[in-house]
Protein backbone atom coordinates (compact mmCIF):
# COMPACT_ATOMS: atom_id res chain seq x y z
CA UNK A 1 0.00 0.00 0.00
CA UNK A 2 1.62 2.90 -0.63
CA UNK A 3 2.82 5.20 2.13
CA UNK A 4 1.62 8.76 0.42
CA UNK A 5 -1.27 10.41 2.32
CA UNK A 6 -3.31 12.32 0.24
CA UNK A 7 -4.15 16.17 0.88
CA UNK A 8 -7.33 16.75 2.65
CA UNK A 9 -9.34 19.40 1.18
CA UNK A 10 -11.94 21.29 3.58
CA UNK A 11 -15.52 22.14 2.05
CA UNK A 12 -17.38 24.77 3.21
CA UNK A 13 -20.39 22.51 4.59
CA UNK A 14 -17.51 20.82 6.83
CA UNK A 15 -16.87 17.93 4.84
CA UNK A 16 -14.26 16.47 3.21
CA UNK A 17 -12.50 14.83 0.45
CA UNK A 18 -10.03 12.15 0.24
CA UNK A 19 -7.37 10.96 -2.02
CA UNK A 20 -8.74 7.78 -3.78
CA UNK A 21 -5.69 6.09 -2.70
CA UNK A 22 -6.67 6.03 0.95
CA UNK A 23 -8.07 2.67 2.42
CA UNK A 24 -11.55 4.49 3.31
CA UNK A 25 -12.32 5.57 -0.16
CA UNK A 26 -11.52 2.11 -1.12
CA UNK A 27 -14.00 -1.23 -1.78
CA UNK A 28 -15.00 -3.06 1.42
CA UNK A 29 -13.34 -6.45 -0.25
CA UNK A 30 -10.87 -9.32 1.58
CA UNK A 31 -8.13 -8.17 -0.52
CA UNK A 32 -8.19 -4.49 0.72
CA UNK A 33 -9.02 -5.23 4.32
CA UNK A 34 -6.18 -7.98 4.24
CA UNK A 35 -3.68 -5.81 2.63
CA UNK A 36 -4.69 -3.07 5.13
CA UNK A 37 -4.20 -5.04 8.16
CA UNK A 38 -1.87 -7.25 7.15
CA UNK A 39 0.98 -4.65 7.97
CA UNK A 40 -0.88 -4.36 11.71
CA UNK A 41 -0.97 -7.88 12.56
CA UNK A 42 2.67 -8.93 11.07
CA UNK A 43 3.78 -5.49 13.43
CA UNK A 44 1.98 -7.60 16.42
CA UNK A 45 3.95 -10.40 15.68
CA UNK A 46 7.32 -8.58 15.47
CA UNK A 47 6.22 -7.04 18.65
CA UNK A 48 5.57 -10.67 20.66
CA UNK A 49 8.72 -12.39 19.19
CA UNK A 50 11.41 -9.91 20.42
CA UNK A 51 9.42 -9.61 23.83
CA UNK A 52 9.91 -13.76 23.59
CA UNK A 53 13.30 -13.27 22.25
CA UNK A 54 13.98 -11.01 26.14
CA UNK A 55 12.97 -14.04 27.78
CA UNK A 56 14.27 -16.66 25.78
CA UNK A 57 17.74 -14.43 25.98
CA UNK A 58 17.11 -14.00 29.97
CA UNK A 59 16.21 -17.59 30.53
CA UNK A 60 19.46 -19.07 29.32
CA UNK A 61 21.73 -16.60 30.14
CA UNK A 62 20.39 -15.52 33.73
CA UNK A 63 18.38 -18.18 34.20
CA UNK A 64 14.67 -18.93 35.96
CA UNK A 65 15.12 -16.71 38.57
CA UNK A 66 15.86 -14.01 35.94
CA UNK A 67 12.34 -15.15 33.87
CA UNK A 68 10.44 -15.39 37.17
CA UNK A 69 11.34 -11.60 38.71
CA UNK A 70 10.77 -10.07 34.55
CA UNK A 71 6.88 -11.95 35.24
CA UNK A 72 6.63 -10.49 38.85
CA UNK A 73 7.73 -6.89 37.54
CA UNK A 74 4.68 -7.39 34.35
CA UNK A 75 1.66 -6.50 36.47
CA UNK A 76 3.55 -3.45 37.21
CA UNK A 77 4.13 -2.46 33.36
CA UNK A 78 0.73 -3.45 32.70
CA UNK A 79 -1.05 -0.58 34.38
CA UNK A 80 0.81 2.05 32.13
CA UNK A 81 0.19 -0.30 29.60
CA UNK A 82 -3.73 0.09 30.55
CA UNK A 83 -3.72 3.37 30.64
CA UNK A 84 -2.19 3.29 27.64
CA UNK A 85 -4.56 1.37 25.45
CA UNK A 86 -7.72 2.86 27.12
CA UNK A 87 -6.81 6.10 25.43
CA UNK A 88 -5.48 4.68 22.76
CA UNK A 89 -8.43 2.52 21.22
CA UNK A 90 -10.95 4.87 22.72
CA UNK A 91 -9.99 7.49 21.02
CA UNK A 92 -8.08 5.59 18.09
CA UNK A 93 -12.54 4.89 17.80
CA UNK A 94 -13.79 8.83 18.16
CA UNK A 95 -10.64 10.01 15.95
CA UNK A 96 -11.93 7.50 12.82
CA UNK A 97 -15.28 8.61 13.57
CA UNK A 98 -14.52 12.00 13.27
CA UNK A 99 -12.81 11.61 9.95
CA UNK A 100 -15.88 9.54 8.76
CA UNK A 101 -17.95 12.72 9.53
CA UNK A 102 -15.84 14.86 7.72
CA UNK A 103 -14.10 16.49 10.66
CA UNK A 104 -10.58 16.37 10.17
CA UNK A 105 -9.73 19.59 12.31
CA UNK A 106 -11.66 18.13 15.60
CA UNK A 107 -9.80 14.70 14.86
CA UNK A 108 -6.39 16.41 14.58
CA UNK A 109 -7.14 18.31 17.94
CA UNK A 110 -8.47 15.20 19.86
CA UNK A 111 -5.45 13.12 18.90
CA UNK A 112 -3.21 16.00 20.49
CA UNK A 113 -4.83 16.13 23.80
CA UNK A 114 -4.83 12.35 24.25
CA UNK A 115 -1.46 12.16 23.77
CA UNK A 116 -0.54 14.90 26.20
CA UNK A 117 -3.30 13.98 28.61
CA UNK A 118 -1.93 9.98 28.73
CA UNK A 119 1.87 10.66 29.07
CA UNK A 120 1.11 13.13 32.15
CA UNK A 121 -1.17 10.72 33.19
CA UNK A 122 1.72 7.80 33.59
CA UNK A 123 4.64 10.45 34.29
CA UNK A 124 2.72 10.84 37.81
CA UNK A 125 2.24 7.20 38.29
CA UNK A 126 5.75 6.72 37.76
CA UNK A 127 6.85 8.82 40.19
CA UNK A 128 4.66 7.56 42.83
CA UNK A 129 5.61 3.66 42.28
CA UNK A 130 8.86 4.72 43.30
CA UNK A 131 8.31 5.69 46.62
CA UNK A 132 6.77 1.78 47.24
CA UNK A 133 8.25 -0.26 44.32
CA UNK A 134 10.04 -3.08 47.13
CA UNK A 135 6.72 -3.88 48.81
CA UNK A 136 4.62 -4.08 45.63
CA UNK A 137 7.00 -6.58 44.42
CA UNK A 138 6.59 -8.78 47.50
CA UNK A 139 3.33 -8.68 47.55
CA UNK A 140 2.77 -9.64 43.70
CA UNK A 141 4.49 -12.88 44.41
CA UNK A 142 8.26 -11.96 44.83
CA UNK A 143 10.55 -13.71 47.67
CA UNK A 144 13.28 -12.40 49.41
CA UNK A 145 15.75 -13.76 46.57
CA UNK A 146 13.75 -12.34 43.98
CA UNK A 147 13.75 -8.99 44.79
CA UNK A 148 16.62 -7.22 43.73
CA UNK A 149 16.06 -9.12 40.21
CA UNK A 150 12.62 -7.42 40.09
CA UNK A 151 14.03 -3.88 41.30
CA UNK A 152 17.01 -3.92 38.81
CA UNK A 153 14.74 -4.55 35.73
CA UNK A 154 11.52 -3.03 37.15
CA UNK A 155 13.55 0.38 37.70
CA UNK A 156 14.69 0.80 34.09
CA UNK A 157 11.39 -0.31 32.52
CA UNK A 158 8.72 1.65 34.98
CA UNK A 159 11.18 4.53 34.05
CA UNK A 160 10.38 3.73 30.40
CA UNK A 161 6.95 4.46 31.35
CA UNK A 162 5.93 7.37 28.51
CA UNK A 163 7.78 6.31 25.90
CA UNK A 164 6.38 2.59 26.37
CA UNK A 165 2.56 5.19 26.17
CA UNK A 166 4.00 6.62 23.11
CA UNK A 167 4.75 3.45 21.53
CA UNK A 168 1.51 2.44 22.03
CA UNK A 169 -0.69 5.50 21.00
CA UNK A 170 1.27 5.68 17.98
CA UNK A 171 0.97 1.93 17.04
CA UNK A 172 -2.99 3.15 16.85
CA UNK A 173 -2.75 6.41 15.17
CA UNK A 174 -0.65 5.06 12.66
CA UNK A 175 -3.21 2.67 11.54
CA UNK A 176 -5.93 5.12 11.43
CA UNK A 177 -3.70 7.84 9.89
CA UNK A 178 -3.53 4.77 6.46
CA UNK A 179 0.46 4.59 7.58
CA UNK A 180 0.17 0.87 8.85
CA UNK A 181 3.56 0.13 6.45
CA UNK A 182 5.40 2.52 8.78
CA UNK A 183 3.92 1.00 12.17
CA UNK A 184 4.99 -2.17 10.60
CA UNK A 185 8.78 -1.25 9.69
CA UNK A 186 8.98 0.77 13.00
CA UNK A 187 8.75 -2.54 14.86
CA UNK A 188 10.90 -4.60 12.84
CA UNK A 189 13.55 -2.17 13.51
CA UNK A 190 12.56 -2.25 17.18
CA UNK A 191 12.83 -5.40 17.57
CA UNK A 192 15.20 -5.91 15.64
CA UNK A 193 17.91 -3.38 17.46
CA UNK A 194 16.30 -5.54 20.58
CA UNK A 195 17.21 -8.63 19.68
CA UNK A 196 20.96 -7.29 18.98
CA UNK A 197 21.27 -5.97 21.99
CA UNK A 198 19.78 -8.73 24.30
CA UNK A 199 22.24 -10.73 22.76
CA UNK A 200 25.18 -8.17 23.42
CA UNK A 201 24.23 -6.91 26.59
CA UNK A 202 22.99 -9.83 28.56
CA UNK A 203 24.38 -12.51 26.57
CA UNK A 204 28.34 -11.61 25.52
CA UNK A 205 28.61 -8.13 28.20
CA UNK A 206 26.68 -10.10 30.99
CA UNK A 207 25.16 -7.10 32.38
CA UNK A 208 21.93 -9.86 33.30
CA UNK A 209 18.46 -7.69 33.85
CA UNK A 210 19.92 -4.45 33.57
CA UNK A 211 21.04 -5.34 29.97
CA UNK A 212 17.16 -6.42 29.00
CA UNK A 213 16.21 -3.53 30.18
CA UNK A 214 17.89 -1.54 28.01
CA UNK A 215 17.74 -3.80 25.36
CA UNK A 216 13.57 -3.31 25.50
CA UNK A 217 14.05 0.69 26.08
CA UNK A 218 16.08 0.99 23.12
CA UNK A 219 13.30 -0.91 21.04
CA UNK A 220 10.60 1.55 22.48
CA UNK A 221 12.68 4.86 21.69
CA UNK A 222 11.99 3.44 18.19
CA UNK A 223 8.55 2.89 18.24
CA UNK A 224 7.82 5.64 20.62
CA UNK A 225 9.66 8.76 18.90
CA UNK A 226 10.00 8.11 15.39
CA UNK A 227 6.38 8.64 14.90
CA UNK A 228 6.51 12.12 16.06
CA UNK A 229 7.53 12.66 13.07
CA UNK A 230 4.48 12.13 11.14
CA UNK A 231 2.40 13.78 13.54
CA UNK A 232 3.99 16.61 13.61
CA UNK A 233 4.10 16.97 9.54
CA UNK A 234 0.70 19.14 8.76
CA UNK A 235 0.58 16.71 5.43
CA UNK A 236 -0.43 14.11 7.39
CA UNK A 237 -3.70 12.87 7.33
CA UNK A 238 -3.63 12.88 11.27
CA UNK A 239 -1.04 15.48 12.88
CA UNK A 240 -0.56 17.30 15.79
CA UNK A 241 -2.94 20.34 16.32
CA UNK A 242 -4.07 22.41 19.22
CA UNK A 243 -5.03 20.12 21.57
CA UNK A 244 -9.09 20.40 22.26
CA UNK A 245 -10.80 21.32 25.26
CA UNK A 246 -11.32 18.71 27.71
CA UNK A 247 -14.55 17.99 28.11
CA UNK A 248 -17.06 15.16 27.23
CA UNK A 249 -15.70 13.58 24.37
CA UNK A 250 -12.55 12.78 26.67
CA UNK A 251 -14.76 10.99 29.24
CA UNK A 252 -16.65 9.27 26.15
CA UNK A 253 -13.51 8.01 24.12
CA UNK A 254 -11.74 6.90 27.68
CA UNK A 255 -15.02 5.09 28.45
CA UNK A 256 -15.15 3.61 25.05
CA UNK A 257 -11.85 2.56 25.55
CA UNK A 258 -12.52 1.16 29.16
CA UNK A 259 -12.51 -2.86 27.69
CA UNK A 260 -9.13 -2.38 26.84
CA UNK A 261 -8.32 -0.96 30.09
CA UNK A 262 -9.61 -3.16 32.00
CA UNK A 263 -8.28 -6.30 29.66
CA UNK A 264 -4.66 -5.01 30.63
CA UNK A 265 -5.38 -4.36 34.33
CA UNK A 266 -7.15 -7.74 34.64
CA UNK A 267 -3.75 -8.98 33.56
CA UNK A 268 -1.90 -7.37 35.87
CA UNK A 269 -3.99 -8.85 38.31
CA UNK A 270 -4.15 -12.45 36.97
CA UNK A 271 -0.32 -12.44 36.35
CA UNK A 272 0.34 -11.47 39.75
CA UNK A 273 -2.63 -14.97 40.87
CA UNK A 274 -0.84 -16.95 38.70
CA UNK A 275 2.70 -16.08 40.68
CA UNK A 276 1.43 -16.57 43.80
CA UNK A 277 -0.12 -19.93 42.83
CA UNK A 278 2.65 -21.50 41.01
CA UNK A 279 5.10 -20.16 43.42
CA UNK A 280 3.08 -22.25 46.12
CA UNK A 281 2.93 -25.45 44.07
CA UNK A 282 5.93 -25.39 42.13
CA UNK A 283 8.26 -22.86 43.54
CA UNK A 284 10.62 -20.24 41.40
CA UNK A 285 10.61 -22.64 38.66
CA UNK A 286 6.65 -22.65 38.04
CA UNK A 287 7.24 -19.12 37.72
CA UNK A 288 9.63 -19.27 35.33
CA UNK A 289 7.11 -21.65 33.47
CA UNK A 290 4.24 -19.81 33.51
CA UNK A 291 6.21 -16.82 32.21
CA UNK A 292 7.54 -18.54 29.63
CA UNK A 293 4.04 -20.33 28.23
CA UNK A 294 2.82 -17.03 28.65
CA UNK A 295 5.37 -15.62 25.86
CA UNK A 296 4.84 -18.65 23.95
CA UNK A 297 0.74 -18.13 23.98
CA UNK A 298 0.63 -14.60 23.02
CA UNK A 299 3.02 -15.15 20.02
CA UNK A 300 0.16 -16.92 18.48
CA UNK A 301 -2.84 -14.66 20.11
CA UNK A 302 -1.13 -11.45 18.74
CA UNK A 303 -2.57 -12.46 14.97
CA UNK A 304 -6.09 -12.03 16.65
CA UNK A 305 -5.25 -8.53 18.21
CA UNK A 306 -3.40 -7.14 15.26
CA UNK A 307 -6.11 -8.01 12.87
CA UNK A 308 -8.50 -6.32 14.92
CA UNK A 309 -6.55 -3.49 15.39
CA UNK A 310 -5.88 -3.39 12.19
CA UNK A 311 -9.61 -3.50 10.56
CA UNK A 312 -10.44 -1.25 13.43
CA UNK A 313 -10.27 2.71 12.11
CA UNK A 314 -12.18 1.44 8.90
CA UNK A 315 -15.09 0.18 10.96
CA UNK A 316 -15.06 3.45 12.66
CA UNK A 317 -15.19 5.62 10.05
CA UNK A 318 -18.03 3.62 8.32
CA UNK A 319 -19.95 3.98 11.31
CA UNK A 320 -19.72 7.56 11.60
CA UNK A 321 -20.05 8.08 8.07
CA UNK A 322 -23.54 5.72 8.93
CA UNK A 323 -22.08 3.25 5.70
CA UNK A 324 -23.94 -0.01 7.16
CA UNK A 325 -23.46 -1.62 3.74
CA UNK A 326 -19.89 -1.77 4.49
CA UNK A 327 -19.82 -2.46 7.92
CA UNK A 328 -22.27 -5.53 7.15
CA UNK A 329 -19.03 -6.67 4.70
CA UNK A 330 -16.18 -6.06 7.01
CA UNK A 331 -18.59 -8.16 9.57
CA UNK A 332 -18.57 -10.77 7.46
CA UNK A 333 -15.21 -10.78 6.17
CA UNK A 334 -13.60 -10.54 9.80
CA UNK A 335 -15.67 -13.02 10.76
CA UNK A 336 -13.99 -15.70 8.03
CA UNK A 337 -10.50 -14.58 8.70
CA UNK A 338 -11.01 -15.00 12.64
CA UNK A 339 -12.20 -18.67 12.16
CA UNK A 340 -9.49 -19.75 9.56
CA UNK A 341 -6.85 -18.29 12.24
CA UNK A 342 -8.04 -20.12 15.26
CA UNK A 343 -7.24 -23.43 13.39
CA UNK A 344 -4.40 -22.53 11.89
CA UNK A 345 -2.77 -21.18 14.60
CA UNK A 346 -3.98 -23.40 17.29
CA UNK A 347 -2.52 -26.16 14.68
CA UNK A 348 1.10 -24.40 14.78
CA UNK A 349 0.57 -24.30 18.61
CA UNK A 350 0.50 -27.75 18.53
CA UNK A 351 3.23 -28.62 16.52
CA UNK A 352 5.61 -26.27 17.74
CA UNK A 353 5.16 -26.89 21.53
CA UNK A 354 8.47 -29.19 21.96
CA UNK A 355 10.81 -26.88 19.60
CA UNK A 356 9.74 -23.60 21.41
CA UNK A 357 10.01 -24.73 24.67
CA UNK A 358 13.26 -26.30 24.68
CA UNK A 359 14.62 -23.14 23.14
CA UNK A 360 13.65 -21.63 26.68
CA UNK A 361 14.57 -24.48 28.38
CA UNK A 362 17.42 -26.16 26.61
CA UNK A 363 19.78 -25.79 30.29
CA UNK A 364 17.09 -26.83 33.14
CA UNK A 365 15.40 -30.11 32.53
CA UNK A 366 12.64 -29.48 35.32
CA UNK A 367 12.19 -26.16 33.62
CA UNK A 368 11.41 -28.06 30.34
CA UNK A 369 9.00 -30.27 32.11
CA UNK A 370 6.40 -28.56 33.41
CA UNK A 371 6.08 -26.28 30.11
CA UNK A 372 5.64 -29.14 28.10
CA UNK A 373 3.08 -30.42 29.98
CA UNK A 374 1.39 -27.01 30.65
CA UNK A 375 1.84 -25.91 27.32
CA UNK A 376 0.04 -28.79 25.64
CA UNK A 377 -3.26 -27.90 27.63
CA UNK A 378 -2.94 -23.84 27.90
CA UNK A 379 -2.74 -23.95 23.61
CA UNK A 380 -6.42 -25.12 23.11
CA UNK A 381 -7.21 -21.25 24.35
CA UNK A 382 -5.66 -20.34 21.54
CA UNK A 383 -9.24 -22.00 19.49
CA UNK A 384 -11.47 -19.51 21.48
CA UNK A 385 -9.13 -16.23 22.30
CA UNK A 386 -9.99 -15.49 18.67
CA UNK A 387 -13.63 -14.76 18.81
CA UNK A 388 -13.23 -12.87 22.17
CA UNK A 389 -10.54 -10.69 21.07
CA UNK A 390 -12.42 -9.68 17.77
CA UNK A 391 -15.85 -9.58 19.50
CA UNK A 392 -14.45 -6.64 22.37
CA UNK A 393 -11.86 -5.13 19.65
CA UNK A 394 -15.38 -4.82 16.92
CA UNK A 395 -17.58 -3.27 19.56
CA UNK A 396 -15.35 -0.88 20.86
CA UNK A 397 -14.25 0.27 17.02
CA UNK A 398 -18.17 1.03 17.26
CA UNK A 399 -18.21 3.00 19.76
CA UNK A 400 -20.06 0.77 22.09
CA UNK A 401 -17.33 0.77 24.94
CA UNK A 402 -20.10 -0.34 27.55
CA UNK A 403 -20.60 -3.96 25.83
CA UNK A 404 -17.04 -3.94 24.93
CA UNK A 405 -16.04 -3.63 28.27
CA UNK A 406 -18.39 -6.51 29.83
CA UNK A 407 -16.85 -8.80 27.60
CA UNK A 408 -13.53 -8.07 28.00
CA UNK A 409 -14.21 -7.88 32.20
CA UNK A 410 -15.83 -10.92 32.07
CA UNK A 411 -12.90 -12.43 30.02
CA UNK A 412 -9.84 -11.30 31.43
CA UNK A 413 -11.06 -10.82 34.96
CA UNK A 414 -14.34 -12.68 36.29
CA UNK A 415 -13.80 -16.20 34.40
CA UNK A 416 -9.97 -15.99 34.53
CA UNK A 417 -9.65 -15.38 38.53
CA UNK A 418 -12.56 -17.78 39.33
CA UNK A 419 -11.08 -20.65 37.38
CA UNK A 420 -7.75 -19.56 38.75
CA UNK A 421 -9.05 -20.23 42.57
CA UNK A 422 -10.77 -23.04 41.82
CA UNK A 423 -9.06 -25.55 39.34
CA UNK A 424 -6.26 -25.47 41.06
CA UNK A 425 -7.65 -26.55 44.57
CA UNK A 426 -8.73 -29.53 42.18
CA UNK A 427 -5.93 -30.10 40.47
CA UNK A 428 -3.03 -28.56 41.49
CA UNK A 429 -0.33 -27.71 38.34
CA UNK A 430 -2.92 -29.13 35.57
CA UNK A 431 -5.79 -26.33 37.21
CA UNK A 432 -3.63 -23.83 36.98
CA UNK A 433 -2.63 -24.88 33.05
CA UNK A 434 -6.79 -25.30 32.48
CA UNK A 435 -7.47 -21.68 33.63
CA UNK A 436 -7.51 -20.33 30.35
CA UNK A 437 -9.38 -22.60 28.27
CA UNK A 438 -11.96 -22.28 30.63
CA UNK A 439 -11.62 -18.93 30.57
CA UNK A 440 -11.86 -18.15 27.07
CA UNK A 441 -14.97 -21.02 26.56
CA UNK A 442 -17.04 -19.41 29.14
CA UNK A 443 -16.06 -15.88 27.13
CA UNK A 444 -16.88 -17.06 23.89
CA UNK A 445 -20.28 -18.41 25.70
CA UNK A 446 -20.96 -14.62 26.60
CA UNK A 447 -19.14 -12.83 22.96
CA UNK A 448 -20.99 -14.72 20.41
CA UNK A 449 -24.51 -13.88 21.91
CA UNK A 450 -23.81 -10.59 22.06
CA UNK A 451 -22.63 -10.32 18.22
CA UNK A 452 -26.06 -12.03 17.33
CA UNK A 453 -28.23 -9.54 19.60
CA UNK A 454 -26.37 -6.33 18.24
CA UNK A 455 -26.35 -6.88 14.75
CA UNK A 456 -29.93 -5.31 13.59
CA UNK A 457 -28.24 -2.38 15.88
CA UNK A 458 -25.13 -1.93 14.10
CA UNK A 459 -26.38 -3.63 10.85
CA UNK A 460 -23.51 -6.08 10.06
Amino acid sequence: MSEKVGIIILLTEGEMTMDENLIYNKPITAANMLTFAIPTTVRMVFISLYTTVDGIVVSNYVGSVGLSAINIVYPVLNVNMALAFMFAMGSNALIGKLLGEGKQSAANRFLTLTVLLNVALVTVIMALFFMWDESIYMKLGSDEGLLPYCVEYGTIMVALGPVWTLQILFQSFLVTADRPAMGLWLSVLGGVLNVILDVVLVGVLGMGLTGAGLASGAGMFVGGLVPLLVFFNKKSLLHFEKPARPGGDVFKALGNGTSEMVSSLSSAVTTAMFNIQMMSLAGEKGVAAISALFYMQFLFVTVFIGFTSGIAPVVSYNYGADNRENIKKLFKIAVRVIAVASVVMFLLAEVLDRPMTMIFASRDEVLAELMISGFKILALSILLCGVNIFASGYFTALNNGKISAIISFLRTFVFEVGALILLPALAGVDGVWWTLPCAELLSAAVSVPLLIKYRKVYGY
